[in-house]
């Protein structure tokens, strides 16, 4: 089932590149219609963004690139797990922090881990600290997708599966159906053991989306909460840690291209440099142990990436859209980004989606870049912003790249905006 849906969606994007003279580039990749997520895979993997890329080699990493996505979207804290550590306990910061960049969905995973990472300092970090932030934040989505009143919650949790997968079958816009082992698998993966039984013993192989959330209703089936699905005892907490402190991260095995998620054993890329084996072993001897390490969990778990059909490109045929429209078009295009945009909103703007999106509109009603960066210089100024932090050096980028592009377009063409 799945090999015919990555064969699938492998000749739907081929199809939207051109390869004159068997190679294309990063450039043309970025400027076609191949959804977000397969550009951003790009993006990260290749070395050099701006040489050509043979035809073959861009078939190599398409592949690679749908067959991550697919094994995240139904198993996102597995392959999270798998991508960042392989077969190793430990790695250190700047690894993680390139492979991080590969996620474009589940934004609320990424921002946690990352801030998980910058709350504690970290230099080097343990796939069973990941695994601990990974099962706590599981148990407060359990939370909140719990009661009566919670459906816009459940519905939330399941809509991106149901979406990415909306041409499986034979499935129509209003009424999207799915395989209940894709359920079952992505319940499983959350530790939601309740939730995956009551998939299992559901009556048709295939579950309607309204099905699902219904499933997901403790009310629908008196059943008592999982106690320890997720859980971890102290015991295996203080056994791990211990293993960790005692191995060191072997060359051979930091070598390897994670496993069955890209279904191949290949050299790191390039970007990412040789490891200080005497560093990581002082690193390590330094570890903090997991219990006094905090765990940092937002009371706002889920993230605009939810609200994913701008990243599909490819769902349906684009219909007629007002200016309204378009703008806000625009926006969802220049933060596509997920993790990135609710980084800017949370840091910048307190958390305030409206602000965020008033203040861009204004932005983009400018004319140049010049008035743009005096618009965003008044903003951070006013907010006591520090210019130099992450997410207010990627605001700039953002939008002194779209001014750059329009205004490079308008000289060509000799036209006004």
């Amino acid at each position: 089932m799945f090999q015919d849906f990555a064969k699938r969606k492998f000749r739907d994007y081929m199809q939207l590149l051109e390869f004159p003279a068997g190679r294309t580039t990063f450039s043309r990749l970025r400027d076609s219609s191949i959804p977000p997520f397969i550009t951003s895979f790009f993006e990260f993997y290749l070395p050099d963004k701006n040489a050509p890329i043979n035809k073959i080699d861009f078939e190599e990493v398409l592949n690679k690139a749908i067959v991550f996505n697919i094994n995240y979207i139904i198993k996102p804290k597995n392959t999270i797990l798998k991508f960042l550590f392989g077969d190793v306990e430990t790695r250190p910061v700047h690894f993680i922090h390139n492979r991080l960049r590969y996620f474009q969905f589940y934004g609320y995973y990424i921002t946690q881990i990352e801030d998980f990472i910058h709350a504690n300092s970290l230099e080097v970090v343990s796939h069973e600290q990941i695994e601990m932030l990974l099962n706590e934040l599981n148990k407060r989505i359990y939370e909140e997708i719990l009661g009566r009143g919670n459906e816009p919650h459940r519905m939330s949790l399941v809509k991106l599966l149901y979406y990415f997968f909306h041409d499986l079958g034979e499935n129509n816009p209003i009424n999207i159906k799915l395989p209940k082992k894709i359920l079952s698998a992505y319940f499983q993966d959350k530790g939601y053991m309740e939730i995956k039984k009551r998939v299992d013993t559901f009556f048709s192989e295939e579950i309607f989306i309204q099905e699902a959330i219904e499933l997901m209703d403790p009310e629908t089936k008196k059943a008592e909460r999982p106690k320890s699905e997720t859980g971890i005892s102290d015991e295996q907490i203080r056994e791990i840690i211990s293993k960790a402190k005692t191995q060191l991260i072997s060359r051979s095995g930091s070598d390897k291209e994670v496993e069955k998620i890209l279904q191949s054993e290949e050299q790191l890329p390039p970007e990412i440099p040789e490891m200080n084996i005497r560093l990581i072993r002082e690193q390590e001897s330094q570890k903090p142990e997991v219990e006094k390490i905090r765990l940092i969990i937002d009371d706002e778990i889920y993230s605009d990436d939810l609200v994913f059909a701008s990243h599909f490109s490819d769902m349906a045929p684009p219909a007629p859209v007002n200016t309204k429209d378009k703008r806000k078009q625009l926006i969802d295009d220049l933060f596509c980004e997920h993790s990135y945009r609710v980084k800017i909103i949370r840091k910048i703007f307190k958390k305030s989606e409206e602000e965020f999106i008033g203040t861009v509109n204004e932005i983009l009603d400018k004319k140049t870049w010049d008035e743009a960066a005096g618009t965003i210089e008044e903003l951070y100024r006013k907010r006591k912003i520090n210019f130099y932090t992450e997410e207010a050096v990627k605001f700039v980028d953002i939008f002194q790249s779209h001014f750059n592009t329009e205004e490079n377009t308008i000289k060509r063409n000799g036209t006004h905006r």
